[in-house]
């Protein structure tokens, strides 16, 4: 990402493996919120509710990023149905982004939190004042993701002046992701916006920490997180913003610590992982229904909270010839 960064993107196979990166690097984030919210015990500030929030809109910008890979032309066969698609945990974020930051599957709190806000640190100057106490995380080093973005906003731009290779573009996903819509991607601007989108939810604007135009009620993914660290919703106070509203109080969690993959139940997690990332990439190469890869997202959610449960933490891995038997 470093050198993408630096250099620019001038041809569509730098763009597509851009893309490619974008699309690891939105999924890679989902399993270590997941773990944080299935590590959930006693809850009375709905903290779980603020996570799930998240987790269905980075699933949102993973569905976006793969539509803009496609409508570039290429294909995701083979791409996402692979054991070299997500990394191991702990693990560096793909594309060495935040260089230096390591992510770990771990229950929720500080630590996770910090991590966490790493990974969704703005761009721009944060627009809420950080208490001093709890110790606010260091900005990470960059090149950050939205600069990364950015740089394939313009990539965009320079590949495809006079348009994507066809309009419509071909495999394409749309649906209601949540409150917000996964779009196709036809249009230079359509990935413009899809890219704005990405940014704007997860880091905020540079005047505000909501999601700017696309949802002024809620807040960017930053500030969600820091919320919940800092113990107090966003607050508008003088012309600015504090963590000063009502307050928060972090839940209490379920402990669990790293388990050979051979156990049954951690077979059982894997099975349904594999199902799941084999209808994703279904979705975008075959035209499989979504809504299939979303039941299969509850059945996942059900064996990582018995895993977690029971101290197991779960392992995100495919393993080809051990997903579920198709239903008939």
């Amino acid at each position: 990402i470093r050198e993408t960064v630096e250099a620019g993107i001038n041809t569509v196979a730098e763009l597509q493996g851009s893309l490619l990166t974008a699309i690891q690097l939105e999924f890679s984030t989902i399993p270590p919120y997941l773990c944080a919210q299935w590590s959930i015990n006693s809850d009375p500030s709905d903290v779980s509710d603020m996570i799930q929030g998240v987790v269905v809109q980075e699933m949102l910008h993973f569905g976006l990023a793969c539509n803009m890979y496609t409508a570039t032309g290429g294909s995701l066969s083979g791409e996402i149905a692979t054991s070299g698609f997500l990394p191991q945990y702990p693990t560096n974020l793909p594309g060495d982004v935040h260089p230096g930051l390591s992510v770990a599957l771990l229950p929720l709190g500080n630590l996770a939190l910090q991590t966490f806000m790493s990974i969704e640190y703005p761009e721009v100057t944060l627009v809420v004042q950080q208490p001093t106490s709890p110790a606010p995380p260091s900005a990470p080093s960059p090149p950050t993701i939205g600069q990364f973005y950015q740089t394939i906003a313009a990539g965009f731009n320079t590949v495809f002046p006079s348009g994507l290779p066809t309009n419509p573009s071909l495999n394409q996903v749309v649906t209601s992701v949540g409150a917000d819509q996964l779009f196709a991607i036809n249009t230079v601007a359509d990935a413009a916006s899809a890219i704005l989108e990405i940014t704007d939810q997860g880091e905020g604007t540079s005047t505000s920490p909501d999601e700017g135009t696309f949802d002024s009620t809620d807040l960017a993914h930053y500030y969600t997180f820091a919320q919940i660290y800092y113990g107090a919703t966003v607050a508008p106070v003088g012309g600015t913003f504090t963590y000063s509203g009502e307050s928060i109080t972090l839940p209490t969690v379920y402990d669990f610590a790293s388990e050979p993959p051979g156990s049954p139940d951690q077979k059982s997690f894997i099975s349904t992982f594999t199902t799941l990332m084999t209808q994703l990439e279904s979705c975008w190469t075959g035209g499989a229904s979504i809504e299939t890869a979303i039941g299969t997202m509850y059945t996942l959610q059900s064996d990582g909270v018995t895993l977690i449960q029971a101290g197991s933490t779960p392992q995100f891995r495919f393993e080809a010839g051990s997903a579920l038997p198709a239903r008939r």
